[in-house]
C-alpha cells in the first residue's frame, strides 16, 4: 500500500523549497528507470507473432512511454550530484529485479508467462505511481516540469485502461488464482519503490 502520509510530507516539502533541480532529478531518475523497463519489455513484446489488435497495443505504449521518457530527459533541470543517481538506482532496484526475470532467457517472445508478468508489472506502474498529488497548489501550473507530469500521467490513465483489458484477455494458461497473485505481488514490488521515492522527495535537501 502507498502510505498516505508521504504525498503530503512530499508534497509540503515541494512547497517549501519548489521544484529544485535535486527534486526534478529524484523524480526523473526514477521515473525514467520504470519507464525504460516496461518500455523495453513492449519492444520485443509488439514482435509476438499473430497478435493482431494485442500487437498493436503493444507498438502504441511503447511509444508512449518512450515519448515519457523523452520529455523527463529534455524538461528536467539536472541536478549536479552525482549521488542521487546512485540513491535512485537502490531505490527501483528491487523494481527492475523484476523486470530482469522478466526479460531472462528465453525471454518474452519464447516464455508466454513471461509476457504476462510484463503486462503485469506495467499495469501496477502505471496503477500506482502517481505523482500529480505531491504538486502543491501554489506551483505556477505553466511550470515545464509540472506540465511534464501532468501529461504523464494522463497518457498513463490511457494506458492503465489498455494493460486492464490485456490482463484479461492474455494468461489464459495460467490458473486464474495464479494469475490474481501476480498481480498484486508485483502491485506491492511497485508500492515499495513509490513509498521510498515519497520518502526520498520528503527528505531534507
Amino acid at each position: 500500500m502507498i502510505e498516505p502520509t508521504l504525498y503530503d510530507q512530499a508534497r509540503d516539502r515541494i512547497a517549501a523549497d519548489g521544484f529544485t533541480p535535486d527534486t526534478q532529478s529524484r523524480i526523473a531518475l526514477v521515473v525514467c528507470a520504470t519507464k525504460n523497463a516496461n518500455l523495453l519489455f513492449q519492444s520485443q513484446a509488439q514482435w509476438l507473432p499473430n497478435l493482431g489488435v494485442v500487437q498493436q497495443f503493444f507498438i502504441s505504449q511503447a511509444a508512449r512511454e518512450l515519448e515519457a521518457v523523452t520529455l523527463l530527459l529534455r524538461t528536467t533541470q539536472w541536478s549536479t550530484n552525482a549521488m542521487l543517481a546512485l540513491e535512485a538506482q537502490r531505490i527501483v532496484a528491487p523494481l527492475l529485479a523484476a523486470w530482469g526475470k522478466v526479460m531472462q532467457f528465453p525471454g518474452p517472445l519464447f516464455n508466454p508467462p513471461a509476457v504476462y508478468r510484463g503486462i503485469s508489472l506495467g499495469h501496477a506502474q502505471l496503477a500506482r505511481i502517481r505523482l500529480i498529488p505531491i504538486i502543491p497548489e501554489q506551483i505556477d501550473p505553466l511550470n515545464p516540469f509540472a506540465l511534464v507530469l501532468h501529461r504523464i500521467e494522463q497518457e498513463n490513465g490511457r494506458m492503465l485502461q489498455t494493460q486492464i483489458r490485456l490482463l484479461k484477455s492474455m494468461g489464459s494458461e495460467m490458473p486464474l488464482a495464479q494469475r490474481e497473485a501476480l498481480v498484486e505481488q508485483d502491485q506491492e514490488v511497485v508500492d515499495a519503490v513509490f513509498n521510498d521515492l515519497l520518502t526520498w522527495l520528503s527528505a531534507a535537501p
